[in-house]
């Protein structure tokens, strides 16, 4: 069985199917909260290949606000929390066995990526 050593500095984003954050207000101001699952990312870490699926839920809200004679309309949208969960992670194509530690690790890995 062969170990490799994975350090999140050394990882660099490569590809991925996933909601972008800026995109996250939009989905919010058409439909409120919403849960996409679905997601991947993929990521090299020294030549090795790491994807990892992944669940995105958003909770949030909007709010107009026509104005009146003196005050222009607004529109505002606020998000109140995204929880990143991870589905599975490959490495070199093998799927890995998921501990809580390295779900964690990699949650947040995804959530500095998007």
């Amino acid at each position: 069985m062969d170990f490799i050593t994975f350090n999140t500095q050394n990882t660099k984003f490569v590809d991925g199917e996933f909601i972008k954050n800026d995109d996250i207000y939009d989905k919010i101001y058409e439909d409120g909260s919403f849960t996409l699952d679905d997601q991947w990312m993929s990521f090299d870490c020294n030549g090795v290949s790491i994807v990892v699926d992944y669940e995105i839920s958003v909770s949030g809200s909007s709010s107009y606000d026509s104005g009146d004679y003196w005050t222009p309309p607004s529109y505002d949208v606020d998000v109140d929390s995204v929880d990143i969960s991870v589905t599975s992670v490959s490495i070199d194509e093998y799927e890995v066995e998921l501990t809580s530690e390295l779900k964690e690790i990699f949650e947040i890995l995804v959530t500095k990526s998007l």
